[in-house]
């Protein structure tokens, strides 16, 4: 009988310490809830954003009121120069000057925009998945050795034929240790150590598990997903080498974890919530554009209309990044998209107000100029 090199899972993955790392730990530690955690975080940043959401909607809304004034003019010039695209290009510039529309200052706000959004949710995006992947790994060491306590000594496999890593000859034996590390005893793990051991790992799971609402375990996507990695997703997961940690010691651990916490992790709601949210939430500002321009029966030119596309495509890649990754994020694109399903009528409001104030005082300058002459 050869005893293999597997014993007890002793490899210390380090604990993450990014800056979202330092700020979702630490926020956790007042809070105790990281479904809560993610949620404040997530409010917090889409409060710090809005001066550049107010910022960008503004130059939007003021390079479209030109554009309405503008277009006409266009259309005019692309009747009588169309088939001259240099002298067509050239008087349209003219009018552009003319009229100080400004062809970059829109797409200027918009990129400043998207690049710091962008900068926020791939760097969220990674440290959320490094957190997903060391709580993952932690919990599986604390159930392992409550396992461990139970039975009485480090779980080991050993094959009773022929060295190798044959699963049909492969059993645990439970090793005993004094304080020096040296083997004092070894024995079979028996039914009925294992149905003790067991019960004690669920328990300790009920402990530490980190749910959230309808979300049984939120490292895992809201999903069909097992609430537990299977052996090979855990390994590539904690990014450690089979020899570190034999399948059917990790199978032993989880099974009792998998047979009380069966089925679907989740029920796909985040995913649907994610998609239907951020397309409501870029249309918000639509509406209320098409309602006051019918209203005061001005024509309304749309800001995004050459990039119409982008509120289909945004709403099915924030699906798909919730359907692939753990509930973490999911909740935190959700309540971004949420957030701004809300705030977005009160910015078109405030945006509104503010330009209608802006285009008030240069009416009321021009005419203290007039009246001068």
């Amino acid at each position: 009988m050869d005893f293999l090199n597997i014993g007890s899972l002793m490899l210390e993955v380090t604990k993450p310490n990014g800056m979202w790392e330092f700020f979702i730990f630490g926020l956790e530690n007042l809070v105790k809830n990281y479904g809560l955690t993610i949620i404040l975080i997530t409010l917090a940043i889409k409060l710090i954003m809005l001066p550049f959401d107010f910022f960008n909607r503004y130059i939007n809304k003021r390079n479209s009121a030109k554009m309405a004034i503008i277009q006409p003019e266009l259309q005019k010039l692309q009747t009588r120069y169309g088939s001259n695209r240099e002298v067509l290009n050239q008087k349209t510039m003219e009018l552009y000057k003319k009229h100080n529309y400004n062809v970059m200052g829109s797409c200027l706000g918009m990129l400043i925009n998207m690049v710091v959004t962008m900068v926020i949710f791939f760097t969220l995006f990674s440290g959320l998945n490094k957190i997903a992947a060391y709580k993952i790994y932690t919990e599986y060491q604390t159930l392992q050795t409550e396992f461990e306590t139970v039975v009485g000594g480090q779980l080991e496999v050993v094959d009773v034929e022929a060295e190798g890593e044959n699963p049909a000859t492969q059993k645990i034996q439970v090793v005993v240790k004094n304080e020096q590390g040296e083997e004092t005893n070894r024995f079979d793990l028996t039914d009925e150590l294992t149905q003790t051991a067991s019960q004690a790992v669920v328990e300790k799971y009920d402990e530490i598990k980190e749910d959230f609402l309808w979300i049984k375990n939120i490292w895992r996507p809201d999903t069909s997903a097992s609430v537990v990695l299977s052996y090979k997703d855990f390994i590539s997961n904690a990014k450690i080498d089979k020899t570190e940690l034999n399948e059917l010691i990790y199978n032993k651990v989880t099974n009792p974890i998998k047979n009380k916490y069966d089925g679907w992790n989740g029920y796909f709601i985040l995913i649907i919530l994610s998609a239907l949210i951020t397309y409501l939430s870029s249309q918000v500002s639509v509406w209320m554009g098409k309602a006051k321009a019918k209203k005061t029966g001005k024509p309304y030119v749309d800001a995004m209309a050459q990039n119409k596309i982008i509120i289909y495509i945004l709403p099915v890649v924030m699906a798909l990044f919730t359907l692939f990754y753990n509930a973490m994020f999911a909740i935190y694109i959700v309540t971004g998209a949420f957030f701004g399903l809300i705030t977005s009528p009160l910015m078109t409001l405030l945006v509104d107000k503010a330009y209608d104030k802006a285009v008030k005082k240069e009416e009321e300058k021009v005419k203290v100029s007039y009246s001068r002459k």
